[in-house]
């Protein structure tokens, strides 16, 4: 009986590792598999925004080329801003998996089918092999954990990214409504000049130049508070000159 005891035994045992094995490769495909789908829309996102973003500063830097040529036709007086813009937006690396991340406990997929073996009766399973093959199905679980809280983050980054066409219409029309002013205003110059007139000038180079010049988004592509600053700014000058009386008439 103790020679059948001790087979059934390293049997069971030999069938358990298998069965972890399999489920730790289990765990790490389906955490590997859910990370990469989530990561591959993120950077489809951003292909498809990143072109946006790039027109959008372009088309600021052209606004501010107008207003410094409009200021130096006027001769005001204001030194034209030369501005060393640089806007990083794609930095996929920042939601990559680390290194220290990644797991390496499955060399190879191991069969989880199990026959009983001669060398179940003579031989033995170690505790070491058996408590090795747990303790990486266990790891392999976490992992898969890890990757799912990675994907939650990754979808994040995709709904924010997704979010700045939006955000860029905004402020586009709130910048040419800005310009309309800014262009009345230097045409009034023409007929009568003012303090006023040519602070609202400068106010409006300053707010566009501002705008070139702030981190647009951050690690988590959201907008920073910074340029949310920069954007309620822009809502506030075009309210504040609306009611400008050379701008009226």
């Amino acid at each position: 009986m103790g020679l059948f005891s001790k087979a059934k035994d390293n049997y069971d045992k030999r069938k358990d590792i298998a069965e972890y094995n399999y489920k730790a490769r289990e765990y790490v495909s389906d955490g590997q598999r859910m990370y990469q789908d989530a990561y591959d829309d993120l950077v489809l996102a951003c292909a498809q925004v990143s072109g946006k973003v790039n027109d959008f500063v372009g088309y600021k830097k052209r606004i501010l080329d107008e207003i410094n040529s409009t200021l130096k036709k006027i001769d005001s007086g204001n030194k034209q801003f030369e501005l060393s813009t640089k806007v990083d937006f794609i930095d996929l690396d920042v939601c990559a998996v680390r290194q220290t991340e990644q797991l390496d406990c499955i060399d190879k997929a191991l069969a989880t089918w199990v026959t009983p073996s001669i060398s179940d009766i003579f031989g033995s399973v170690s505790t070491e092999e058996y408590y090795a093959a747990k303790q990486n199905m266990y790891q392999a679980k976490a992992y898969k954990e890890t990757m799912r809280a990675k994907k939650e983050e990754l979808r994040n980054a995709k709904y924010a990214v997704k979010k700045i066409p939006d955000f860029i219409y905004d402020e586009k029309c709130q910048i040419k409504q800005l310009m309309d002013k800014f262009r009345k205003t230097a045409a009034s110059l023409e007929k009568s000049s003012s303090d006023e007139k040519t602070g609202s000038l400068c106010q409006i180079a300053r707010i566009i130049a501002d705008s070139l010049a702030t981190q647009f988004i951050d690690n988590n592509y959201q907008i920073t508070s910074q340029y949310n600053t920069i954007h309620n700014r822009i809502s506030d000058i075009n309210n504040s000159l609306a009611g400008a009386a050379w701008l009226i008439g």
